[in-house]
């Protein structure tokens, strides 16, 4: 009986011992701390993505192979600034992915929005490889990622650093089972995956979060919960040797987000990137592109698709990118370039059309419908529901919305033309900011833009059997303004970007924006006045044309890899000085103008492949096409990278190489 009782004694305490649960939370709310503003991530984005229906309301960004921006439920409304990756061997390095090593990225399909993303760390011998989708069926974010080459010694953290409603502050994180969780006010995020392990906590960030204990090699401390703030979440991942997947879920509450979840990992990760992958095929299979190599073509396509809001049909925003993000606070408001310029509209509704996609041209002509004043302009830029943001007129803008209307008539209903001419008639044709949305004056990019849109209502009108009644006749207006270029805007043997008071020969000055200084008129050349071109205001044999074509190598380009390229007009402010910093600074070459230099090529019958192959290496590996990019090297800057515009040129010149034919040109 007493070896019974002792027996019985020993297996209680080992009973004990064996399932006590192991206290996993250093406390279950971290300590409160007052955190400063965060900021964004840079605005050169090496992936971007989004499925190809309209069911997943949902984009992804990634920068420095790095998850970056999740955009839910619109294509502008951001909640996150980083899902990155730490390595750590628990003694002696610290590695952050987001920031450190060297970052690559490539497309893996030339038909979908896919991309492998590697951040390699060559003093430590290993690489972190990351694929990142969206579940076509739900507002699902899927990240895969693999440490390669590695030794068994070193172990990876997640780190997320989330911005629910557009800023971090007001934030609440929790950790909850096997799933992390963030909400701020009627937003959720949930976070799962097949390797979250029990080494977690949630902290504030910058203050002594899991980020800031790594850097001291352990998670020393850890907490369940902590918030409201600007919050963190980390937790050791346990890939087992292999690849392993993480989640996040959007909902309007928790059981939303959880639901949301559960029915993607019921998929299984690999199941949702096949469905990504198939959704874009699908939609690229009914596109029209050029003989030969066309992989930048159809990725062109997928940018200016994957830019469309899934809940507003025609919002194509300019980019999903906020320029130079990484110097701005997260409390601003801004939302970058997640706005719709109806000039990019434009521009992108013309390259949907040369690739065969009229639907999207045709949602994008009602949406322009929708972003019509009563006064019959178009604004300067829109939010997604057409509202005007910034407060600037630029005729063009106008004019370019009277050409798509006259090009889609009785295909879609869109701005009224009648009343668009009118505007332009009334307040033209000198406008309050060119195309660069930064002078006023006379400018030849516009008053070709307003000259050709004037000549399409014409047209329009003796087609369409309309009668109205003007002060002057159409046609007498056209001629007037058409004559009258050259004394508006030809200065001493060039056109000159903008002159403010249409006295092109005066040494007048000129504020040149973002710092760059006041300038005599006459100093300022563009190459947007090829405009006149490419709309056909004036011959590309015109002696004037080929003097300011001169004037702009001469004093607006550059070289990259022995390749001219060129800038929007000397002493641009517009463009950091050096990496990591942000404007004012110095404006640097665009890709974009490149693709103009190119289609005036083809108009003037000159060899247009050198643009077009520059314009390809310009994007590189992961395919994109920036805003700007650094001279000598030809590298994205920090600007806006894929730029929607460089895109749509890109497409219609490729176009033009094959076929001889611009596109977009008014006939």
């Amino acid at each position: 009986m007493v070896v019974a009782g002792a027996l019985v004694a020993v297996l209680a305490i080992v009973a004990i011992v064996v399932f006590r649960p192991v206290a996993q939370w250093t406390a279950e709310v971290a300590p409160v701390a007052s955190v400063l503003p965060d900021h964004w991530t840079t605005g050169d984005k090496d992936a971007i993505g989004t499925a190809a229906g309209r069911q997943s309301n949902v984009w992804f960004t990634a920068a420095h192979g790095t998850l970056a921006d999740v955009l839910y439920p619109t294509v502008d409304a951001d909640n996150l600034r980083q899902l990155g990756f730490l390595v750590t061997d628990g003694s002696r390095f610290f590695f952050d992915t987001a920031t450190q090593g060297v970052a690559s990225s490539r497309v893996t399909d030339d038909r979908a929005l896919t991309y492998a993303m590697q951040v390699d760390d060559p003093v430590h011998q290993f690489s972190l490889v990351t694929e990142i989708a969206t579940d076509p069926d739900r507002p699902v974010v899927v990240v895969r990622a693999h440490l390669l080459g590695h030794a068994s010694n070193l172990s990876v953290y997640a780190y997320l650093v989330p911005h629910l409603g557009g800023s971090g502050a007001g934030q609440t994180a929790f950790f909850d089972g096997s799933r992390g969780y963030v909400n701020k006010g009627g937003l959720w995020l949930a976070i799962g995956g097949d390797a979250m392990t029990d080494q977690r906590t949630a902290g504030y960030l910058g203050r002594g979060d899991g980020y800031d204990q790594l850097h001291h090699d352990a998670l020393e401390n850890r907490y369940r919960q902590a918030g409201p703030g600007r919050v963190t979440l980390t937790w050791k991942v346990d890939g087992g040797g292999g690849p392993w997947v993480t989640e996040l879920a959007f909902g309007p509450s928790r059981e939303a987000a959880d639901a949301q979840l559960n029915a993607t990992q019921n998929v299984g990760p690999q199941g949702v990137f096949d469905a990504y992958r198939s959704g874009w095929r699908q939609y690229t299979a009914h596109l029209t592109a050029p003989p030969g190599d066309a992989a930048l073509f159809f990725h062109s396509v997928e940018v200016i698709k994957m830019a469309e809001d899934k809940l507003h049909p025609g919002a194509i925003v300019a980019s999903l990118a906020r320029p130079w993000g990484d110097t701005a606070p997260d409390n601003d408001g801004d939302v970058g370039y997640r706005k719709v310029w109806p000039r990019d509209l434009y521009h992108a509704a013309s390259a949907m059309l040369a690739a065969g996609d009229t639907a999207t041209a045709y949602d994008v002509l009602r949406f322009m419908g929708k972003m019509q004043r009563a006064d019959g302009s178009m604004p300067q830029n829109t939010d997604l529901n057409g509202t005007p943001v910034w407060t600037g007129q630029q005729l063009d803008e106008t004019a370019d919305a009277i050409l798509l209307a006259v090009r889609l008539s009785g295909k879609a209903t869109g701005p009224d033309i009648e009343k668009a001419a009118g505007y332009l008639l009334g307040k033209g044709p000198a406008t309050q900011q060119e195309r660069w949305e930064e002078a006023g004056g006379y400018s030849p990019a516009t008053l070709a833009a307003e000259i050709a849109a004037l000549r399409a209502v014409e047209r329009w009108e003796i087609a369409t059997n309309q009668v109205v009644d003007r002060a002057l006749p159409l046609h007498e207006i056209i001629q007037r303004w058409d004559s009258s270029v050259e004394s508006w805007t030809f200065g001493p043997g060039y056109y000159l970007r903008v002159s403010p008071d249409g006295t092109p020969a005066r040494a007048e000055p000129i504020d040149i924006a973002n710092g760059g200084g006041v300038w005599d008129q006459r100093e300022i050349v563009d190459p947007s006045f090829l405009e006149l071109v490419r709309l056909g205001v004036r011959q590309p044999n015109d002696p004037r044309i080929l003097s300011t074509l001169a004037a702009v190598d001469a004093r607006a380009s550059g070289q990259v890899n022995l390749v001219r390229l060129w800038y929007r007009y000397p002493h641009d402010g517009y463009g950091e000085r050096n990496p990591g910093s942000a404007p004012p600074g110095q404006g640097h070459l665009w890709p974009l103008l490149t693709g103009e230099r190119g289609i005036y090529n083809v108009l003037a019958g000159r060899d247009a492949t050198v643009p077009l192959a520059e314009l390809e290496s310009l994007a590189g590996p992961d395919q994109l096409l920036g805003e700007q990019v650094w001279e000598g090297t030809g590298l994205p800057t920090g600007s806006a990278r894929p730029l929607v515009w460089a895109h749509a040129e890109y497409i219609i010149l490729a176009k033009a190489v094959a076929t001889g034919t611009v596109d977009d040109r008014p006939s």
